[in-house]
């Protein structure tokens, strides 16, 4: 019942307990804080701080489509459509082709560095001298080249590449390398040290550090913002490669924005020669009729008879005038291929200019893919799919303009026909030379359009406005975002405390070890007499008389608890002394014990039980080999007086020996002689111990264990595992030992920890011990 009642205790959690455990170990944690703070200190010491450094830009959202351009010059075809469209910029302003340009424009592909002991510093802003890769050989495998560089004191420099090789060299003069051909130029006015560090980097390879470290953000799209940050260990690098990645976007922008207007210019100037030449025939024409005919005037005769006809030739030059220009666009929608930007803004139906201008778009934007991709890419595939579709929607566009326009113009020469029935009395050549001016107004009204357009054309041309405003120009926060010193140093701390807690906790997992009572009472209902402290080398392994050592308290509680187990006898009390295995010390418990027992008052005896493996007698100083209970059981004859040997150390205390080693321990100790012995000495003495044989390894102890009054059955602190507890308590269960109680030898102070460090082997072997030297004295023959 007190078993069961104890383990039902084992379900509520004791943090005392734990809190105890741990609080033992403060040493591992003070070191790790500061084994991790050390860390932490030249992490913080001789890292390379980061900085962080920002720039934004801002769009115009793009109201209306151009219409005309001298009638609103703030809306030239510049401008962001819609957030989708901005987000797409978003991949446009770090794109390989604006990369490389910013790579070539700061020299990116040659670094910097100071030499340190430690760490080396990157240079570029004031640099004692500038290197330029003039060319750089067709090597696929190149990435990057290091050289250590040393200023000569003749003005030249030498060379040592990664392999040692030295390369000397005069600056100002080309220099021929593994990976290219290069040139230094040393700076005017700066101090040189003696050396430097100089890495010459395949530019490709700088455009993909660059793709990998710009971060292009939307902060408020709505706000039209981007915003491109960039880190690094020199802020005035990243700034300079912000500003002139903001620089070739502008470009970038300017030149799309330029290209479709070219184009439509040289649609104009191509039109502008034809229609001024079919406009000097018709000019020609009419000079030849007049002079054929000798017309002077015509407006008098015919004024009456086009009368009725002026409204309609008005509607069929304005028709005709369409008519024109969408035969031109349709040649030029017609001609094979989709690369060539078609014309816009030249006036016609609204569907059809709208269109056009989508299919520009869209022809700009696959071809500033095709920069970055291939034909394959399925992008690319779905814009020329899109191109194709918007080529064909304009081509029936214009027919089916030109249809209309068609019957219109049908329509308008059916009522002139009519109308001119009515002037029959007009001369013949009067309508000749009507057609004649009909044809020349016409193409003069074309002409004087297409040099509308062309003017328009170039002012969009000329006005250059870049694509984003930069309303930050780059710039660098102040605190490096990389260390922080406030993280580092708390995770020092979390780190110092983390890795000891989770190792002890780790070792105390598996911990199968005896350290203190509390652990004895966790695994049986048996109870713990005394803790024995642990005792070094050094120290008195004997109790002595009047001795008021850590050692002789101990072992007078434990004599105190005992008389509470043993029975009220007039004989002597039989206390057996055993343990699992050797090595935990119940030879030193059997011996102090019965050194504390033995007084004037009533003597004690001690018998060395422990026949195959004797302990007690190898602490005799004297080298008389002495007779002793293997003599006693083996011959009926031997009389107990010649086995007696009293301490030296206690007068009162007797001994007798384990004698000689037999070859048949257990028979021995199984005739019934133990039993006579206990029984013949009992009168003469107060208490006798019994120094046994370790019960896990021989069932020696078993045979004499009913001579028992009381078991101590000791276990060490640090060395014996809690399997053993478990091998007590069925020896218990099995009544194979009676009236047992615990004894806990080696308890050291701190205990309630687990840091006791003993070599200790767990097995079933039982050998000889090796002779142990931390005992000088132990007991002596009286003469």
């Amino acid at each position: 019942m007190e078993q069961t009642d104890l383990y039902e205790k084992e379900e509520k959690i004791d943090f005392k307990k734990y809190i105890i455990k741990y609080w033992g170990k403060w040493p591992w944690f003070l070191a790790c804080i500061l084994f991790f703070s050390i860390i932490a200190f030249l992490y913080l010491r001789y890292s390379v701080l980061q900085y962080e450094s920002k720039t934004t830009l801002k769009f115009d959202k793009k109201q209306t489509d151009l219409t005309s351009a001298l009638a609103d010059l703030d809306n030239l075809g510049i401008g962001i459509g819609n957030v989708d469209e901005l987000k797409s910029e978003t991949a446009v302003i770090v794109s390989r082709p604006i990369l490389m340009e910013v790579v070539k424009k700061l020299n990116l592909s040659v670094q910097y560095f100071n030499t340190g002991d430690i760490k080396d510093s990157e240079l570029f802003a004031e640099l004692p001298f500038t290197a330029q890769v003039i060319h750089y050989m067709k090597n696929k495998d190149f990435v990057s080249s290091q050289y250590t560089v040393n200023i000569e004191k003749n003005g030249g420099f030498t060379l040592i590449d990664e392999k040692k090789r030295r390369i000397k060299g005069s600056f100002d003069k080309a220099l021929q390398l593994d990976f290219g051909t290069v040139i230094l130029q040393k700076a005017v006015g700066k101090v040189f040290r003696s050396e430097y560090k100089i890495v010459f980097w395949n530019p490709i390879e700088r455009v993909k550090r660059l793709e990998e470290k710009i971060i292009v953000e939307l902060p408020d799209p709505k706000a039209m913002l981007i915003e491109v940050s960039l880190i690094g260990s020199v802020p005035e690098k990243s700034e300079a490669i912000l500003n002139e990645v903001t620089r070739q976007y502008n470009l970038d922008g300017l030149r799309d924005k330029n290209l479709q207007a070219q184009n439509t210019q040289e649609f104009i100037d191509k039109r502008l020669e034809v229609i001024t030449r079919d406009l000097s025939g018709v000019e020609n024409e009419k000079e030849n009729f007049q002079n054929r005919n000798r017309i002077v005037d015509l407006e008098a005769q015919a004024q009456l008879a086009l009368q009725n006809t002026n409204e309609s030739t008005k509607s069929l030059l304005l028709q005709q005038t369409q008519l024109e220009l969408l035969k031109s666009l349709d040649t030029e929608a017609s001609k094979g291929g989709n690369n060539q930007l078609m014309p816009s803004n030249l006036g016609l139906n609204p569907s059809l200019e709208s269109s056009i201008a989508k299919f520009n778009e869209l022809l700009i934007s696959r071809n500033k893919t095709l920069k970055q991709a291939t034909l394959e890419n399925p992008a690319v595939i779905e814009m020329n799919k899109q191109i194709a579709s918007l080529k064909e929607i304009i081509r029936e566009n214009i027919q089916q303009q030109k249809s209309v326009v068609q019957a219109s113009i049908n329509q308008l020469n059916g009522q002139i026909s009519s109308n001119n029935k009515m002037v029959e009395k007009v001369p013949g050549q009067s309508k000749v030379y009507r057609s004649i001016e009909r044809q020349q107004n016409l193409k003069e009204q074309l002409f004087l359009f297409l040099l509308q357009k062309r003017e328009e054309n170039a002012i969009n041309l000329s006005v250059n406005v870049p694509k984003a405003k930069i309303v930050n120009p780059a710039f660098t926060l102040d605190p490096p975002v990389s260390p922080k010193k406030k993280i580092v140093l708390i995770g020092s701390l979390l780190a110092g405390v983390g890795v000891p807690l989770i190792a002890f906790y780790l070792f105390f997992l598996w911990d199968d070890k005896i350290y203190n009572r509390n652990d004895i009472k966790d695994r049986s209902s048996l109870s713990v007499l005394a803790e024995i402290p642990a005792l070094k080398v050094e120290d008195v392994h004997l109790v002595q008389r009047n001795d008021f050592s850590v050692l002789a308290e101990a072992f007078r509680v434990l004599v105190s608890n005992l008389k509470f187990m043993l029975p009220a006898k007039q004989d002597a009390k039989v206390i057996l002394v055993g343990s699992s295995v050797k090595g935990e010390g119940k030879t030193l418990v059997s011996v102090n014990l019965a050194l504390t027992l033995g007084n004037k008052n009533g003597r004690s005896l001690l018998i060395g039980s422990d026949i195959r493996n004797p302990q007690i007698q190898r602490y005799d100083s004297e080298s008389v080999k002495r007779q002793g209970l293997t003599e006693y059981l083996y011959d009926e004859q031997t009389d107990v007086e010649q086995l007696l040997h009293t301490s030296d150390t206690n007068p009162y205390c007797d001994i007798i020996y384990a004698g000689s080693i037999p070859p048949n321990p257990q028979e021995l100790l199984s005739n019934g002689r133990y039993q006579h012995l206990i029984k013949e000495v009992s009168a003469r003495y107060a208490y006798i111990i019994i120094d046994s044989a370790p019960l896990m390894l021989v069932t020696d102890t078993l045979n004499i264990s009913d001579t028992a009054d009381a078991t101590l059955y000791v276990v060490r602190s640090g060395i014996s595992k809690n399997i053993l507890i478990e091998f007590a308590n069925n020896l218990v269960s099995d009544s194979k030992l009676k009236n047992v109680a615990f004894v806990i030898n080696g308890v050291d102070k701190n205990a309630g920890g687990y840091g006791y460090g003993y070599n200790y082997g767990y097995g079933y072997g039982y050998t000889k011990d090796q002779t142990q030297n931390w005992w000088t004295k132990f007991f002596k023959r009286k003469n």
